[in-house]
């Protein structure tokens, strides 16, 4: 009786182990802009505190392309990949497997010259404004 006690609250102390760990893991959010298919990862944190917007009930969302756009010049300013890099176009976009919640984003498109190539990067601003660099994913090798 008592190895079954032992069994029983290895179990149950793994279990809530692993329902605490689930939440660290970042949702992966495929998406497409352009022809590029892209890839991002946000954290449930990050959609929670984010906040929800109706289009039918709100005109407006809660966050202005203005003020995104300042949040996204003042992080790009502290990472030297993305200084010099301008604004090409944005989208508003829902968050894929979200949309329920009503749970939107930013996905920017910078262009920066590298050399002599145009180099497009993606990023994306969430209306809490936490900002989240984006995956292009690459072409296949045919």
């Amino acid at each position: 009786m008592r190895k079954l006690s032992l069994l029983l609250s290895g179990l149950l102390c793994i279990n809530a182990s692993a329902r605490t760990d689930i939440n660290l893991w970042p949702h992966e959010i495929i998406d497409a802009m352009d022809g590029q298919r892209l890839v991002l990862f946000l954290r449930d944190a990050d959609i929670a505190a984010s906040p929800a917007w109706r289009p039918a009930e709100q005109a407006q969302p809660p966050m202005t392309i203005a003020e995104a756009i300042r949040l996204l010049n003042a992080w790009m300013t502290k990472d030297p990949r993305y200084q010099g890099a301008q604004v090409h176009e944005i989208e508003l976009k829902p968050i894929h497997e979200h949309e329920q919640e009503d749970r939107w984003y930013f996905l920017f498109q910078l262009r920066k010259r590298e050399g002599e190539r145009i180099k497009a990067r993606y990023v994306a601003v969430m209306f809490n404004g936490t900002i989240v660099p984006v995956i292009a994913e690459p072409e296949p090798i045919k």
